[in-house]
């Protein structure tokens, strides 16, 4: 059970690498959408014959679309990793309350139970020999 628990920890810290990664992640794509959202408003302020659909605009309209995909794709795997990392938790702490109830019990057989033992007769006794 406590290799068990060594492996939920080392999960544990994996998952929060992982979740802090994708934070990361999430954050670095932020300053490409402003970037790409404030020059997608900038066309669309211009004035008379300039302000028309173009490559260029609709390239502009993917190029904001793809990347808000993407953030959205990210949130949704951080979602999931922090729903696993709750999960890893409440295992860790289920072990942890195991392996001290089998401490607790290995403790009361070896050190009361044994002592009360020691006062029985033996099997040899209760039959008669000795």
């Amino acid at each position: 059970m406590e290799n068990s628990l060594q492996n939920t920890l080392r999960e544990i810290a994996s998952q929060e690498k992982n979740i802090e990664s994708l934070k990361h992640a999430i954050k670095e794509k932020e300053k490409p959408i402003k970037v790409a959202q404030t020059r997608l408003h900038m066309r669309t302020q211009r004035p008379g014959v300039d302000l028309c659909r173009d490559p260029a605009q609709y390239k502009l309209v993917d190029e904001v679309r793809e990347l808000c995909d993407q953030v959205d794709a990210l949130q949704k795997q951080l979602d999931e990793s922090e729903e696993s990392l709750r999960q890893l938790k409440d295992t860790r702490m289920t072990l942890e309350k195991e392996i001290a109830k089998k401490a607790n019990t290995v403790f009361l057989d070896q050190k009361r139970c044994m002592q009360i033992r020691t006062r029985y007769p033996t099997a040899q006794k209760l039959i008669g020999y000795n």
